[in-house]
């Protein structure tokens, strides 16, 4: 027995599963936030989740999209462009 084994944790398929269901289920709303529906919404089945105010944050969503730019090489006009 672990230390750690009390924290919430689910398996890699589970935790993928609220990102797949947004990206493919013709029942996710557009602009829809979807996570694990369980306690504190860090576990469970997906479901609609409750944005916080600081992901809705345009300066703070700004910055980690040109730390992200910087990063990765990749820029949103080559993305458009298909590069």
């Amino acid at each position: 027995m672990s230390a750690l084994d009390f924290l919430p944790k689910q398996e890699v398929g589970q935790g993928t599963e609220p990102l797949l269901y947004a990206a493919t289920s013709p029942d996710a709303a557009a602009g829809g936030y979807y996570g694990p529906g369980g306690r504190f919404g860090l576990v469970g089945p997906t479901a609609e989740a409750r944005i916080t105010r600081r992901a809705l944050d345009r300066t703070a969503n700004a910055r980690l999209w040109d730390v992200a730019q910087r990063l990765t090489g990749v820029t949103a006009a080559a993305t458009a462009a298909g590069r």
